[in-house]
């Protein structure tokens, strides 16, 4: 179910998840976090449909944020609720300012939509500011997460994530290291245990995952690590 809110505030928002929670039988309880996704508009299906299949493991409230801050605008928020087939496990809440209404601090566009006692995951799939952490978004979250690939210059960005880290900071770069490192792990556990000398790693070029890689390799086996980029 698609319910469109045009030209609307945050508290008749709030207002109609709870009328759709009470008319159609759908619930927060259940629900472990808030997941707030920060993207552009273009991006945006691709984003809820991410969130929509993580859900089915950890269901969840989605908001969905999109700024257009166009000086020619009139201030105005828009939002849409979508619950059950539209949702997965998930109650989606997508939120589009306009003009001065995206110029305002951010937080107060989902404070009232989170969920209360859950935690608060904030998502930038795109566009992503340089200092998650310090964001007015970013400072409401207990988990921040970006994804270095996107970026021109993966590797520098990853370099300034180590720079200005705060507790809370994940990149999906690391993530996508969580097979290797169970396989490397699960590798070096296995008989004969000889000790490791040296390590080489070679990745892709674009990819900001080898130098990370290379990094909890020289942490975990306190050794020396050879690392580069493959040629194109």
């Amino acid at each position: 179910m698609i319910i469109d809110l045009p030209d609307t505030t945050v508290s008749k928002i709030s207002r109609a998840l709870v009328s759709v929670r009470e008319e159609g039988g759908a619930v927060a309880l259940g629900r472990v976090l808030t997941l707030v996704i920060v993207t552009r508009e273009a991006a945006m299906e691709e984003a809820i449909d991410a969130a929509n299949d993580a859900s089915r493991e950890h269901p969840m409230r989605v908001i969905v944020l999109m700024i257009n801050a166009d000086d020619d605008e009139e201030p105005r928020l828009d939002a849409q609720i979508r619950v059950g087939g539209d949702a997965g496990a998930s109650e989606v809440v997508t939120l589009h300012a306009h003009g001065e209404a995206g110029d305002s601090n951010l937080e107060s566009l989902v404070t009232g939509l989170l969920l209360s006692d859950a935690p608060v995951v904030v998502w930038w799939p795109n566009q992503t500011p340089e200092h998650v952490s310090e964001t007015s978004i970013g400072r409401i979250a207990q988990r921040r997460i970006t994804d270095a690939a996107t970026k021109s210059d993966p590797a520098a960005w990853v370099a300034s994530l180590g720079e200005h880290y705060a507790p809370g900071d994940t990149d999906l770069a690391w993530t996508r290291l969580t097979r290797w490192r169970e396989q490397l792990a699960a590798i070096l556990d296995q008989p004969p245990y000889e000790p490791v000398t040296s390590v080489r790693v070679r990745g892709a070029a674009d990819s900001p995952s080898t130098a990370l890689l290379a990094a909890w390799l020289r942490l975990a086996l306190d050794v020396p690590v050879d690392w580069g980029y493959l040629d194109p």
